[in-house]
């Protein structure tokens, strides 16, 4: 005689309604999540009131127990796990702090009383349809990236067997045409912020904060905004037989709403020292014999210079002239344009500390990259005068 298959885990067999003690009661056999196959009874004041008791008591040990994720699981409770989790994750701050505002402000704004066995594939995509229309396609993106990763940590957890998400809509953000700018473009533009800076504000004082010297450190190096407005004098090596500067680190906003200065750049990836053109030594040189504090490109209080103030600057520098959609960013562009199109695009992409997608270097060999020896002798043409 062969013997009775096992229940599946946490499941219970046929209910049996009998009586215990003079009362009526229901009593089925119930396998456990432990494997364990175990007795389980209920009484009530009817057979059927019994059953009902039962299967409730049935049902609440299959519930979410704690920190267990089964598919009666809330997008909520599984989006509040899933950054407990990374929190303890190596993030950058601002990515983290980025991945928990959407999570909580969107998704779980959004869909956080849905189940995760309620969450289809097309209820996934009219949720990044309603995302993007309200929120522009970036922030679509970064939601879709959140939910792929709450899910994915929900699969783990064997919550449910499949991600809804990675069957949703993919979220291209449109780029907008853009012209690289050229050696020509960049004289033009570094007249206007020093026209700028050598001014004088509302009340008629001296303009301290210097935006073309900002200026000239992203031709000179291709780094981000916070990259350079973080950097130290320590972090500038001019007694080198190369002079070159660390890009080590970024500047963050941290929790309390204050500037901090986070000891890793964007990405692992981003770590790097960039060889500096001449016209840029002498500036920095300038700037470390001129300086009243640490920080190379501090505000007129001597602390950090927040991106924003930056920007404003910027913007009125170039205010109604044929360059007043030029940002920083474009700068970053053009110095990848010209060293792509002089020495190569895998130059450019150690000297703007991009991601490189060789797996051998990115998981078994940890190096600093180095911006290449040529790149400043080819980006001191953004500083020589037009023919």
């Amino acid at each position: 005689m062969m013997a009775r298959p096992p229940l599946e885990l946490e499941t219970w067999g046929r209910i049996r309604r009998t009586t215990l003690n003079g009362r009526p009661a229901a009593i089925c056999r119930y396998r456990d999540s432990d494997g364990i196959t175990r007795l389980m009874q209920r009484q009530g004041r009817t057979p059927a009131e019994a059953e009902r008791n039962l299967i409730r008591a049935l049902k609440q040990r299959l519930a979410p127990a704690g920190d267990d994720l089964t598919r009666d699981s809330t997008i909520r409770h599984t989006a509040t796990q899933w950054l407990d989790r990374i929190a303890g994750d190596d993030l950058a701050t601002a990515t983290l702090r980025r991945y928990t505002d959407v999570t909580t402000r969107i998704i779980i704004g959004g869909i956080g009383d849905v189940r995760l066995g309620e969450l289809t594939v097309p209820r996934a995509d009219r949720f990044l349809t309603r995302a993007r229309t309200a929120h522009g396609d970036a922030t679509a993106r970064t939601v879709r990236t959140c939910l792929l990763q709450l899910l994915t940590y929900a699969v783990r957890q064997g919550a449910i067997d499949r991600n809804p998400a990675e069957a949703a809509q993919t979220i291209t953000v449109r780029k907008k045409a853009e012209v690289a700018l050229r050696a020509d473009d960049i004289r033009h533009i570094r007249a206007l912020l020093r026209a700028r800076d050598e001014g004088t504000d509302k009340q008629g004082r001296r303009r301290y904060t210097q935006i073309g010297d900002v200026a000239d450190m992203y031709l000179a190096t291709g780094a981000r905004t916070n990259e350079v407005l973080a950097l130290h004098h320590d972090d500038i090596i001019l007694d080198a037989p190369i002079p070159y500067v660390r890009l080590d680190k970024t500047l963050i906003v941290r929790d309390d709403g204050k500037l901090d200065v986070q000891p890793k750049p964007k990405t692992d990836d981003s770590v790097r020292d960039a060889k500096l053109p001449p016209t840029a030594v002498t500036m920095l040189l300038r700037r470390r014999i001129d300086a009243t504090s640490d920080i190379v490109f501090p505000s007129s209080t001597g602390t950090y210079q927040w991106d924003n103030n930056l920007m404003r600057q910027w913007k009125t520098a170039l205010a109604g002239t044929p360059y007043a959609h030029v940002t920083p960013t474009t700068f970053r562009k053009a110095v990848a344009t010209l060293l792509a199109e002089q020495i190569g695009s895998e130059a450019a992409a150690d000297q703007l500390g991009h991601y490189d997608d060789a797996v051998t270097k990115k998981h078994y060999i940890k190096h600093r990259k180095q911006g290449p020896d040529a790149a400043r002798e080819h980006l001191e043409q953004f500083f020589q005068p037009g023919s």
